[in-house]
């Protein structure tokens, strides 16, 4: 097996266990249980549940010319700090609404951290699924004839993706789970 295969791999199962381990230190440690944990998972859930369709319409917008767009030299800047805006109102707004509502017993440092280790490790769990079948996928493209089922640009394109997924040094793949935990 090479290296490469290896830290691919990695990646995806350090993001599942850390998500996963550091939810079990917490309720073992501070006797939390895993409610709070459960629901910290659906409140992040529930936030994209609004965030996503927001930021599609948003674009939406922008895109029809129904929004003014700003020049092109601060899209990125624009496009930084609205998303992150939009980010941070749909999660804490979710938040703000959990623990009035569905999680009243989290007032403590330690509960707390486990609805936090919650909202957080889902996030890490679901974004280790997605890496884990981007994987898959790339593990099964890489040996594979893709003028099978490419043809022009369309194949180019691929063959460029696959060629850079097995092309990366064989410790970036890791930045994905460091990404999640520092």
């Amino acid at each position: 097996m090479d290296i490469l295969v290896l830290t691919h791999a990695l990646n995806f199962l350090l993001m599942f266990l850390l998500a996963f381990g550091t939810a079990a230190s917490i309720a073992r440690k501070y006797d939390t249980g895993w409610r709070l944990f459960w629901i910290g998972a659906a409140t992040f859930i529930l936030s994209q549940i609004g965030h996503i369709p927001f930021n599609a319409g948003l674009t939406q917008l922008f895109r029809n010319g129904i929004l003014p767009s700003p020049p092109a030299a601060w899209q990125l800047v624009f496009n930084a700090v609205v998303l992150g805006l939009s980010a941070g109102l749909w999660e804490e707004l979710t938040r703000y609404t959990v623990y009035r509502r569905w999680a009243k017993e989290a007032r403590s440092w330690r509960k707390g951290l486990m609805l936090g280790a919650g909202h957080g490790g889902i996030e890490a769990a679901l974004i280790g699924a997605a890496v884990m079948l981007t994987f898959l996928n790339l593990l099964a493209a890489r040996n594979l004839d893709l003028a099978t089922i490419y043809s022009g640009e369309q194949l180019s394109l691929a063959q460029q993706q696959v060629s850079a997924y097995w092309g990366a040094a064989w410790y970036e793949p890791l930045a994905g789970a460091l990404e999640q935990y520092c």
